[in-house]
């Protein structure tokens, strides 16, 4: 695996590079950046490139970590679908490249298929070296892509006007209705004023 690449990055670069976005190697964010590499790879130069995650575990953050690609930025959009597929394509033309894992080509990579299955016990998981050996000789038969063409542009480029909440003071953005989402109703959270005790 030494001599492996992923995304343009020696393996063991790569896996530097993981444990320090994500925080620990995750056989999750090793596909992911695969699927990346034949995504980038069949679609050529795409200077306006934009990512669509079918999932919100491990796949957004190898777009995140290997791609311009970002919540940040808007290039990149998590749809909570629970598919580990995504699809990279040019902003301006639309065109692009869906790349998902085939679950029935799984059968013959059982360390692989236990994983994604999650079949163990809670918590029990193969070690990482050997999920990632399996993973790296499955993925020409188990990562699968297929052009695509988005039906309309998944982001507005149009600023959106914000004002102040006449509740609580704060600014947010003005297409939400006359008062913010949390003060709507729609809170998250709620504040807490610690006793003397605490």
């Amino acid at each position: 695996m030494k001599n492996f690449t992923v995304c343009g990055s020696e393996y063991e670069e790569f896996l530097i590079r993981m444990e320090e976005f994500h925080g620990y190697r995750s056989p999750g964010i090793l596909l992911g950046g695969l699927m990346l590499d034949t995504a980038l790879e069949k679609l050529g130069p795409t200077p306006y490139l934009n990512v669509v995650s079918e999932t919100v575990v491990c796949l957004p953050d190898a777009i995140q970590m290997l791609t311009p690609c970002t919540f940040g930025n808007g290039f990149l959009q998590v749809f909570d679908w629970g598919k580990f597929a995504f699809t990279a394509y040019d902003r301006q033309t639309l065109a692009g490249m869906r790349v998902w894992l085939n679950y029935e080509r799984l059968v013959v990579y059982p360390v692989v298929r236990s994983w994604f299955e999650r079949t163990g016990r809670p918590r029990e998981k193969p070690p990482f070296e050997q999920l990632a050996a399996e993973i790296l000789a499955a993925a020409p038969e188990i990562i699968v892509h297929r052009p695509v063409r988005l039906a309309r542009a998944l982001k507005d480029s149009q600023p959106v006007p914000t004002g102040s909440c006449p509740e609580c003071g704060e600014s947010y953005p003005l297409n939400h209705g006359p008062v913010c989402p949390a003060c709507r109703g729609d809170a998250y959270y709620t504040y807490h004023t610690p006793s003397e005790d605490e």
